[in-house]
């Protein structure tokens, strides 16, 4: 039985994680290119293979979070679990943050630039947001890449928020603004 779609796209769909999504989930999670990008709870390693206890613990967290969106990112053609989006509004319903992960084997195809502008829509038009924000490690290059792309603007830094590899890394902070994102639309 296939569930509610929350969004969709050409190729993709966003739902609610289901429990069949658990074997999946577990596996993208623990694809060594992810290692420190996965984009979970913080009290989950982000750096050490996950249990499948621990991928179904992060499934329940979500389940069960206030102001916040988990979502499972879903090929149409096959229902196919290739990653997840998240959303939180934590303090300010304004200005939401936003995650996105896409599994490895499916990096580099437009899935995640289709997820985003989902997302974009639907705060922009749908939420009081007048921003949305994400963030991520500065040795994390194609996730900058990604967010300059969809016209995010770097803004700020925090400084040695961990270590990878030995070796500080910082927290690169990036935004878009609700009227930047209406320019890249033509001023829809």
């Amino acid at each position: 039985m296939m569930a509610t779609n929350l969004f969709q796209g050409g190729r993709i769909f966003l739902r609610a994680f289901e429990p069949q999504d658990l074997p999946a989930f577990h596996a993208y999670l623990n694809q060594p290119d992810l290692i420190g990008r996965r984009y979970i709870p913080w009290r989950f390693p982000s750096d050490l293979p996950l249990s499948l206890a621990q991928a179904e613990a992060i499934l329940k967290t979500w389940a069960e979070g206030e102001h916040q969106l988990h979502t499972a990112i879903v090929l149409q053609q096959d229902e196919t679990l290739i990653g997840h989006a998240n959303a939180g509004w934590r303090w300010d319903r304004h200005c939401p943050n936003l995650d996105l992960v896409i599994s490895p084997a499916y990096q580099q195809q437009g899935y995640g630039s289709e997820v985003l502008e989902l997302l974009l829509a639907y705060f922009f038009e749908n939420t009081p947001a007048h921003s949305l924000d994400g963030g991520m490690e500065n040795w994390n290059q194609p996730a900058q890449s990604f967010a300059h792309k969809h016209g995010f603007t770097h803004s700020g830094t925090i400084r040695r928020t961990g270590l990878r590899q030995g070796a500080y890394y910082d927290w690169l902070n990036y935004d878009l603004l609700r009227p930047e994102w209406l320019d890249r639309k033509g001023g829809a």
